[in-house]
């Protein structure tokens, strides 16, 4: 019996630094990607993690499931934003603070949005994950319209279209606007489509 807590304790060591090298490799696979590396290797991210490569091997077998777990960290991450309720009585003042909200998303995940669009041909995980954001962003659309709008094949494109993270990525990267400015170009194309959407961001 006397023997017994010093294996529990050894055994629970193990599993604690384990569990702390899979978050620092994680943590590092992130950053290196917010900095701009679209594909960090296994080596960059052991010297980032302060880690023995063979370690980042032992917690994740290969790099689609490194990619896996950074995905569940993305998650996790935008989970408080993701999750806020429609709390409006009207469909389009829900509808103005889901455009906000996934606005404000874009904005955190542009990096590994950007980085996961040119590796996701590459990695059945990536490619995965990709085809469920864009799955959940149309689920998310469509509950906040109206029949009429929804009935319209080729205006609920025409909206997902403007509201896609391809656009964002236009306006922020390519023409090089600030987050506010790609907001207002963003709103102004809407309006012209649904000008209920322009009062009730007004009102917000």
């Amino acid at each position: 019996m006397s023997h017994a807590k010093p294996v529990i304790d050894s055994t629970d060591g193990r599993r604690q630094r384990s569990e702390d090298s899979k978050r620092r490799i994680v943590a590092a696979m992130l950053d290196l990607v917010r900095e701009g590396r679209i594909a960090p290797t296994a080596e960059e991210v052991a010297q980032r993690a302060e880690v023995g490569l063979r370690t980042v091997f032992r917690r994740f077998k290969d790099m689609e499931s490194l990619y896996a777990e950074m995905a569940v960290a993305i998650t996790r991450q935008l989970a408080p934003i993701i999750d806020e309720a429609v709390r409006f009585d009207d469909w389009w003042r829900n509808f103005s603070h889901l455009v906000e909200r996934r606005l404000r998303v874009y904005e955190v995940i542009m990096p590994y949005r950007l980085a996961a669009q040119v590796l996701k041909f590459q990695s059945e995980v990536l490619l995965s994950h990709h085809l469920e954001i864009v799955r959940a962003e149309r689920e998310k659309l469509e509950a906040v319209l109206p029949d009429q709008i929804i009935s319209d094949p080729v205006f609920i494109e025409a909206l997902e279209a403007i509201l896609s993270f391809d656009m964002w990525n236009q306006l922020r990267n390519d023409q090089q606007l600030s987050a506010r400015e790609a907001e207002n170009v963003i709103n102004r194309i809407l309006s012209s489509l649904l000008p209920e959407s322009t009062s009730s961001s007004n009102q917000r």
